[in-house]
């Protein structure tokens, strides 16, 4: 039966066609799809109205790794030397990731206007097949040094642990166990070791990295053996972790005579734990043994005015107290923490393989709330407390000495701001350490000169240092050294939420302690500054006319000084200050003081915006439930477009996104509010009016349900909560 070739019946061959046709119009930087078959729309499961919109904005779903490529592609299709080719991830209806391969090749040009015809196609299979031959490449490689001993291969996607013997009892055999972590069975693990293990495979599927854990199983009816594995994740195409491998060493008769040596001599009689020396050698053994790239904390805890309590109530009943600690520190730690008290009232916490620093944050933090109890004596209550110092390794130091050196530090630090708290050593060079310390060299008394991302290390600072006033001070040590100054503080009248202890020096440029009357004179000298300077400024003492002004900063031995008012509805709050000791002739340049300002700009909003916040109580509540929601939390003011505020899920998954950016801009990469804004559809005249919808969020990469509703509802100015959450897997699904 012969068919006639019409028109009709080759378009409609063209949108059967399983690959995508595609005609794009290119002026002025700007592709516009004139014509696309059905194919492309079905390979990548969008209606066609969908499809148009994806086509429009085709750059806003490729994987942002491809960007470069895909627009070098496009600058190569209209040199017009023939056909060009480019492969690039996408984002599909779905929700899902594609790998798409596009030919191109320029149809026609009339002045600046381009014609490009291309040929798509998905090539997915295709991508996954090489990435898993280069993963079995990868796990040879890796496994080929894992001479004796078991070999680990964990399949992430499958949940398949296969376990093989390579001549432990001198027979080979393989262990298979599907659904591995999903039904976890602890049983063959020695329980006292089970959290550790899981803690330690889930850090590993969060991000391709090495880790060793020593931990006991048994095999079969055997006694339990202790057995130390080495591990490497690797990532998969779809860019998290798909695979994890490495060896199982039996480490027995070592481990017991360990074991015994620590039983006979180095536990403390009184509490059970390690004593001091003991503590000591542990940790030096396992900062030794540390692998590249571990994190590390060590801790020292303090008892609060245990002195005067043991002295008040006895010795027996201080002993009581100490053992209490000892058991409420030995609930918190296990698996290989190690726990140990180094002096009457001193312990000391050493925690390996941190996934973050927040860890270190949050067992601190857990440790002053649950070593925080009441004490009976002769019908008196008496309340027991602590003080918690923090040092980092490797940030902070890469030997015991410099990480207890300044722990101890940080310890003094929570004692002298009201005791019952705890301190991380110079969180604001661990900031910078964190993002640099692959590339660059830091310390406070050297500054630091490669750091692009200050600002938002100052947000993350200020989002995640639970107390305000420490989080600001982080941030004044933190521009002290970036920008080479030696002092610096904020000061301003009662209405300002800070009090005078909200300041930084460096070693010998020290404020000491600071009576009222001092603090209330660089106040005054603040405002009067004021009158002359009204935003960021660099000020010398040869700038100064008022006599008052020179004879001050003459006092105070200031040569240059980095001024900015903080200012609400146009009356002076108070000011940031940074002093400069020795470099007469202080100068920025025009991008640094563009970047100070920014950051001043920054630390005035968090403080205006707590200022606002202690006014309104039931505000500040919900605020620090947004912080800690496992969804994505914005408030957004509706007239402006400006994020007021954004939560710590947010700050962690796209740390480009600010406070005072217009939401629009940062979240969907457009010049203009977008056309169906869910803030469009929340009605002013209703303080309860809420809206939800389902969409993909492109600064996420990920398919939301979206809900908006009013936080405060006004004619003007008003603010608008998004709270917004993942359902990728039900899409998916």
């Amino acid at each position: 039966m012969s068919m006639e070739l019409n028109m009709e019946s080759f378009g409609s061959m063209i949108d059967n066609i399983i690959a995508g046709i595609c005609f794009f119009e290119y002026e002025n930087g700007q592709l516009t799809p004139i014509f696309t078959n059905e194919g492309l729309f079905r390979m990548l499961g969008y209606s066609r109205t969908q499809g148009i919109r994806y086509l429009k904005k085709i750059e806003m779903s490729i994987i942002p790794e491809d960007l470069p490529r895909f627009r070098q592609a496009i600058a190569d299709v209209l040199k017009d030397d023939g056909a060009v080719d480019v492969e690039f991830r996408t984002v599909t209806g779905s929700g899902g990731l594609r790998w798409l391969y596009a030919r191109g090749n320029l149809y026609a040009r009339e002045g600046g206007k381009y014609i490009i015809v291309t040929i798509i196609q998905d090539i997915s299979e295709r991508k996954n097949a090489e990435e898993e031959l280069r993963q079995q490449a990868e796990r040879l490689h890796i496994l080929s040094a894992a001479e004796g001993g078991k070999i680990i291969d964990y399949n992430a996607k499958t949940d398949v642990m296969v376990i093989k013997s390579s001549g432990d009892y001198g027979i080979a055999d393989e262990r298979i166990q599907n659904k591995y972590l999903e039904k976890f069975d602890d049983a063959s693990i020695h329980k006292e070791d089970v959290a550790y293990y899981k803690s330690v495979m889930e850090g590993l599927l969060k991000s391709p990295k090495h880790d060793t854990i020593e931990f006991r199983i048994k095999w079969f009816d055997e006694e339990y053996t202790w057995y130390q594995a080495n591990l490497t994740s690797l990532l998969g195409a779809e860019g998290y972790v798909t695979r994890i491998v490495g060896r199982m060493l039996n480490i027995h008769e070592k481990k017991l005579k360990e074991l015994e040596l620590l039983l006979r001599a180095e536990k403390d009689g009184l509490t059970g734990l390690y004593n001091q020396s003991a503590t000591m050698q542990l940790i030096q053994n396992a900062i030794r043994e540390s692998a590249p790239g571990s994190l590390n904390a060590l801790m020292i805890i303090d008892l609060d005015n245990f002195k005067e309590v043991n002295d008040l109530t006895g010795h027996s009943q201080g002993d009581k107290m100490l053992v209490e600690t000892a058991n409420v520190l030995s609930d918190i730690f296990k698996g290989g923490d190690i726990v140990g008290r180094i002096g009457g009232d001193e312990y000391m916490v050493f925690m390996k393989n941190l996934n973050s620093i927040f860890d270190a944050d949050r067992m601190a933090g857990q440790i002053v709330k649950d070593v925080n109890y009441t004490f009976e004596f002769e019908e008196q209550t008496i309340p027991v407390t602590c003080s918690v110092g923090v040092a980092i390794f490797p940030y902070h130091g890469n030997s015991y000495e410099e990480l207890f050196d300044k722990a101890d530090r940080a310890l003094y630090t929570a004692k002298a701001n009201g005791k019952c708290g705890y301190r991380i050593y110079d969180a604001a060079t661990t900031m910078v350490y964190h993002a640099n310390r692959k590339n660059a060299e830091y310390s406070p008394e050297k500054g630091m000169d490669r750091n692009p991302q200050i600002e938002d290390m100052v947000m993350q600072i200020l989002f995640e240092d639970k107390d305000m006033e420490s989080a600001l001070r982080s941030t004044l040590e933190l521009m002290t050294a970036k920008y080479h100054f030696h002092r610096s503080y904020i000061c301003g009248n009662e209405a300002l939420p800070v009090s005078r202890t909200v300041q930084f020096a460096l070693p010998g440029y020290e404020i000491g302690k600071e009576t009222k009357e001092q603090y209330e004179l660089k106040r005054v000298v603040s405002e009067i500054l004021y009158e002359s300077f009204h935003k960021a400024s660099v000020i010398h003492d040869y700038d100064l006319t008022a006599e008052e002004m020179r004879d001050y900063f003459r006092a105070k031995g200031i040569k240059s000084m980095l001024y900015y008012p903080i200012t609400s509805k146009g009356e002076f709050q108070g000011a940031i200050v940074f002093e400069n000791h020795e470099d007469v002739q202080l100068e920025f340049r025009e991008s640094q003081m563009e970047e100070i300002s920014s950051l001043f700009r920054i630390l005035e909003a968090h403080i205006l915006q707590i200022g606002l916040m202690d006014r309104l109580e039931d505000f500040v509540t919900q605020i620090a439930v947004f912080d800690n929601l496992d969804s994505f939390v914005y408030i957004v003011n509706p007239d402006t477009y400006e994020l007021s505020f954004i939560n710590k899920k947010v700050l962690m998954n796209t740390p480009e996104v600010k406070i005072g950016d217009v939401c629009y801009k940062a979240l969907q990469n457009r010049d203009t509010p977008c056309e169906d804004c869910i803030l469009k559809k929340l009605n002013k005249e209703d303080a309860h009016c809420r809206c939800t919808e389902e969409r993909f969020n492109y600064s996420l990469r990920s398919w939301n349900r979206a809900s908006a509703s009013w936080l405060e509802c006004k004619e003007q100015n008003g603010l608008a909560l998004i709270n917004c959450i993942d359902i990728s897997e039900y899409f998916i699904g």
